[in-house]
């Protein structure tokens, strides 16, 4: 059984003739000790897929399926909980509070809860 699948991903942003299609129909399935990379040119829809893998955009269509469970069909707050329990995510910018030093950060928002 896949640890990680996607089954006919599919994101557009936008919609009618202006709509810009990310993804169509994206479907992938990465067996438990597998090692995957993404790889493509700018604008190919990398990181959309990988927003969509980690739960934090949902797909126009199609599905994620982490061990066995479609992480769509959860209720905002068991996907916060999955995203906090199950997903490691680095993006590629990040937005820090430049008055706080690395420990308020860690104590004021505690997010590895």
């Amino acid at each position: 059984m896949p640890i990680l699948e996607t089954k006919n991903l599919k994101k557009a942003y936008g919609s009618g003739e202006t709509a810009v299609h990310a993804l169509r129909g994206v479907s992938l399935s990465v067996e438990q000790g597998e090692f995957a990379a993404v790889a493509g040119t700018s604008g190919s829809g990398k990181s959309t897929l990988l927003h969509m893998l980690g739960g934090l955009d949902r797909p126009t269509s199609g599905e994620v399926i982490v061990d066995g469970k479609p992480i769509f069909s959860l209720k905002d707050k068991a996907l916060t909980i999955f995203r906090r329990r199950k997903i490691g995510f680095v993006f590629q910018s990040y937005n820090l509070v430049p008055v706080l030093n690395v420990y308020d950060v860690l104590h004021r928002f505690p997010f590895w809860l």
